[in-house]
């Protein structure tokens, strides 16, 4: 009598090619674990297509990773990223208070009020900052302003992973070395426009003296986002989720970015908003509790220290910090011994 008898369909081939492909991906993340593994892939991805992001994650990742401790993160978009120089905050910061502190610039390019409240979030829960410095203008305050840089931020697996939002593609950017490299090769390959600019270990960029265009010019780049100035809802609903992470665990300052004085000597809907704007802040800091630096009227930054419209070039950045230091010295009790 013949018996019933169960054979592995193609003789096994698909169970052994299936150990083979776990064998590999084991050895592959065993390799990306060692200190090997970033010389031969320098980059890696975290799923975002935003040019600034992963490279700042990286940067920051790097230095608490060696042991550093880092109290306070700058966060805001290009103007940060440009204007905002660590280690001048910390020397002013040292100087006035006779306390240390140490900070990271995680400015991204675009960057507005409505994204920074979860890039907050997701900074605190990862690498427990106690101090967060957001800096915003006038100028960010447009219905039009940069949509696409915040989806390019929020559409990141690792960013809505850390949200909450489970994905087998935002574990693995969080949990796989491997997955992160594989797919940082891309990134390496399109070499987007973060490869352009040098952004050092701390977060900053520098920009060196004058972008060289025609002020005409810069201000017809401007045209459309100037008309649609507005302080929405969506604006300040986006400023009040930043604001709610304030606590006794992590303080969070507000400070003004400044604005070249170009656009309130030419532009009649810019003067006009800036009253609503300040008060609008002014508002939002006291509802939270949180300090406030409205700088427009202390602080003068003369044309030459700008490289272009939006941006100041190094000698403004210097300048903006040392006060930054100083302003933070009278607000935040550092948790550093001196």
């Amino acid at each position: 009598m013949k018996s019933l008898k169960l054979t592995t369909p193609f003789g096994g081939t698909f169970l052994r090619a299936l150990l083979y492909l776990l064998l590999f991906c084991a050895a592959l993340e065993g390799f990306a674990r060692t200190p090997a593994a970033p010389i031969l892939f320098p980059r890696e991805s975290y799923g975002s297509s935003h040019p600034h992001f992963e490279v700042q994650l990286r940067r920051l990742r790097d230095r608490v990773e060696a042991g550093e401790t880092v109290d306070c993160i700058f966060i805001g978009n290009s103007q940060v990223l440009f204007g905002l120089q660590p280690a001048v905050v910390e020397q002013a910061y040292r100087e006035q208070s006779g306390r240390s502190i140490h900070c990271q610039n995680f400015g991204l390019g675009g960057l507005t009020p409505r994204t920074a409240g979860p890039l907050a979030m997701v900074l605190i829960k990862n690498f427990h900052p106690s101090l967060i410095v957001f800096e915003t203008g006038v100028l960010d305050y447009s219905t039009s302003n940069m949509e696409g840089t915040d989806a390019s931020i929020m559409s990141s697996p690792w960013m809505q992973y850390q949200l909450g939002t489970f994905s087998v593609d935002g574990w693995l950017y969080e949990h796989s070395n491997a997955f992160r490299l594989v797919f940082g090769i891309d990134r390496a390959i399109n070499a987007i426009e973060e490869e352009k600019i040098d952004i050092a270990a701390d977060g900053h960029a520098t920009l060196l003296g004058h972008s060289g265009t025609p002020l005409d010019d810069q201000l017809k780049r401007f045209e459309a986002s100037l008309d649609a100035l507005e302080i929405t809802d969506r604006h300040v609903a986006g400023l009040k989720n930043l604001l709610a992470l304030h606590s006794n665990q992590v303080q969070i300052v507000l400070i003004e970015t400044p604005t070249h004085p170009v656009f309130y000597a030419t532009k009649r809907k810019v003067r006009n908003l800036y009253p609503d704007f300040e008060n609008m802040l002014d508002f939002q800091a006291a509802q939270a509790g949180t300090p406030l630096w409205l700088n427009r009227e202390t602080l003068e930054f003369p044309l030459e220290t700008w490289h272009d419209l939006a941006h100041l070039n190094e000698a403004g950045a210097t300048a903006l910090s040392r006060e930054l230091g100083r302003f933070l010295a009278a607000v935040y009790p550092s948790q550093t011994s001196p």
